[in-house]
């Protein structure tokens, strides 16, 4: 598979798991349950996808390595527009998917 390919292909999985997934939530969500997606998505989905994103560009960092970047700010903007664009706490969480992404490169290219 070409690397043009392979980099839409994990560009659009990034946006669905760290922008379209905040907005199912809300919009489709009840109150009560949209409060235990978002923490499972926080905590749980959205670290895990970022590892194993960082996996995968670690096997290719020459053409990959901006893409830890893009998901954590793709989940900053899709936090700010889906729940709320004054709450500083996201800036956090995407700290945190940036250096698991790249801590995964680091351990997947050594």
């Amino acid at each position: 598979m070409g690397i043009q390919r392979t980099l839409m292909i994990w560009l659009a999985i990034t946006l669905v798991v760290m922008f379209l997934l905040p907005f199912a939530i809300t919009r489709l969500a009840s109150e009560c349950s949209g409060m235990a997606l978002c923490m499972m998505l926080f905590f749980i989905i959205n670290p895990i996808y970022s590892a194993i994103l960082g996996y995968r560009c670690g096997q290719d960092v020459r053409k990959m390595w901006y893409l830890p970047m893009v998901s954590a700010t793709s989940f900053l903007v899709g936090a700010w527009i889906f729940f709320d664009s004054r709450e500083l706490g996201f800036i956090g969480y995407a700290a945190v998917y940036l250096a698991i992404g790249y801590i995964a490169v680091a351990i997947s290219r050594y």
